[in-house]
């Protein structure tokens, strides 16, 4: 009986291992190192996509009142969620000026991914919620479940 004990608490505690090592691939997933206090609107042109896993990034240029280019790096969900949600991937044009909305994290950081095109582009990252598309529409980008984006009572597409 007691080698049945042993071989119990192992079971357990090989168990519980497994379950504490998932930490930290949920808090990867977190907004927990952003300002949620406030969303940050950003217009500008699209300069590049990359519609990679885990998380999509597409380069956007704004343009500054003082007429200087600032460069953000645009987080998303994967090209696969994209479509699963019925999202077309090639629905991000280059050179189409789009509007984003999400959340910066709390220390500026900039952003770059290496691209297959030999071209990669460097940008302050901020995680999006919402895009506001060329033609006024409208598209959830990302659910973290804030909602300071969206309109007064809406919810994102990952609480419908």
């Amino acid at each position: 009986m007691v080698v049945d004990m042993k071989q119990m608490m192992t079971s357990w505690l090989t168990v519980l291992m497994a379950l504490a090592s998932t930490a930290p691939v949920l808090a990867h997933h977190s907004l927990a190192n952003h300002d949620t206090s406030k969303a940050v609107r950003v217009k500008g042109t699209v300069v590049q996509v990359n519609l990679i896993s885990p998380h999509s990034f597409f380069y956007l240029e704004e343009k500054t009142p003082e007429g200087q280019i600032r460069r953000w790096a645009v987080e998303g969900p994967a090209g696969a969620q994209l479509q699963r949600r019925g999202i077309s991937t090639d629905f991000l044009k280059l050179g189409a000026v789009i509007e984003v909305c999400g959340y910066v994290p709390k220390e500026s950081t900039i952003w770059q991914i290496a691209n297959p095109s030999g071209v990669s582009l460097a940008g302050r990252l901020i995680t999006a919620e919402l895009l506001v598309l060329s033609d006024g529409r409208e598209q959830g980008w990302g659910g973290y479940g804030i909602n300071k984006c969206f309109a007064e009572g809406s919810r994102d597409q990952h609480l419908k």
